[in-house]
């Protein structure tokens, strides 16, 4: 039997970490070894990457070490990309049964798309791909929601750094016409892609909202025997309406969230 590789250096760190906010309350050198029983030393050592890297920090006057601002914002981000997959996957879940296709939900992070939420199809035959995988925004119909949100100039700029790879012979890669291209999707207020990005595939994709900035994008991938001009006329008009929806479920927790803000003492 092939034994489990382990970092013990990574599992001090993170041993650290967590007693750290257990204790919430700043701990010296001499205390967190005698508790985890580990040497003063290595201790010491982990303490200080840790610091170093910002995930704690470190008060030059009693010598001691709390939870830092890195790792805090951190930990913000997870919470609010785990909250929000909470409220928005019920209503994705739905929008996949109604029009038997795959969804997917994905934010834009420094011009690469990412995908946080997938909900497959049920039928046999059907795309898909696993929560994580990162595309380029030039990318079909999510990545033009995504630049409808931009200005034209900033669009321009983006392009002219990153370029127009051409994917199949759909793929729009002028930039005069993918600006076009780009305003008409800002106009409709959703994007289609007609086997742009992958041969045989239609994908159509709209932004959901919080406080009137994009949070993220859903859309709509299929094959294109399946995704039929008359089916993706239904299949827009189920993925609006999905959007208002997820629009305002998103307003009334931000709303419901800043009035127990409010209240709390």
């Amino acid at each position: 039997m092939m034994n489990d590789y382990n970092a013990p250096i990574i599992k001090k760190a993170i041993d650290i970490i967590v007693l750290i906010g257990k204790e919430n309350r700043p701990l010296g050198v001499s205390e967190i070894s005698k508790i985890l029983t580990y040497s003063k030393s290595t201790t010491y050592g982990v303490l200080k990457a840790l610091s170093e890297v910002g995930f704690l920090y470190k008060d030059t006057k009693t010598k001691k070490y709390a939870i830092g601002k890195k790792l805090l914002r951190l930990s913000k981000i997870i919470y609010k990309n785990q909250d929000i997959i909470y409220i928005i996957k019920p209503f994705l879940e739905n929008l996949a049964e109604s029009i038997d296709e795959t969804v997917f939900f994905g934010v834009s992070d420094n011009n690469i798309l990412k995908i946080l939420i997938v909900v497959e199809a049920k039928k046999s035959l059907k795309l898909s791909a696993p929560v994580g995988t990162k595309m380029p925004m030039t990318a079909g119909a999510a990545g033009k929601v995504f630049f409808s949100a931009l200005k034209n100039e900033e669009i321009v700029a983006i392009l002219k750094e990153k370029g127009l790879p051409k994917y199949t012979e759909n793929t729009i890669t002028d930039l005069d016409e993918f600006i076009m291209e780009i305003e008409k999707t800002r106009e409709l207020g959703y994007g289609v892609d007609i086997e742009e990005y992958l041969n045989g595939v239609r994908a159509v994709a709209t932004l959901v909202h919080q406080d009137n900035h994009p949070l993220g994008a859903i859309w709509v991938v299929g094959f294109s025997n399946s995704i039929i001009d008359e089916k993706l006329h239904f299949i827009t008009e189920q993925l609006k309406s999905t959007a208002e929806k997820i629009n305002k479920r998103i307003s009334f927790s931000v709303n419901m969230d800043e009035d127990r803000k409010v209240k709390e003492p």
